[in-house]
This record gives C-alpha cells, structure tokens and sequence, in this order.
C-alpha cells in the first residue's frame, strides 16, 4: 500500500505500535478534532487505507 508524503507524516506521529492500536488512535484524534490544521483529509484518507490493509501488509512512500 502505498501512501502519500502527508499521511505517512501522520502515520509517524500518531504510530501506536500495532495497526489496530494506530487505527484506534488515528479515529480518536479525528472524533476529537485534535488532528493538526489543515490535515483532516490527510487523516481521513489514511484512515480508509490503513482499514484496507491486510494483516501482515505492507505501506510504503508513494513517489
């Protein structure tokens, strides 16, 4: 799976360790409204990809 230069910045901020843990963390942040300015679609975006991923999957940078 391949994502963009934005959502891998928010995937290495909020990375819990796990996917399922990271997803759960990535939700709360949206439900709160705590992600940073400007970045809910980055979010949301991340959010749909990171569900589709299949256990033992791979992300990579898209370039």
């Amino acid at each position: 799976m391949f994502l963009t230069v934005k959502e891998m910045e928010l995937l290495c901020i909020f990375y819990d360790g796990t996917l399922e843990p990271t997803l759960d963390l990535l939700r709360h942040v949206e439900e709160e409204g705590t992600c940073p300015p400007g970045r809910a679609s980055d979010l949301n975006r991340l959010i749909e990809k990171l569900s589709q991923l299949e256990k033992g999957g791979r992300v990579c940078l898209e370039i």
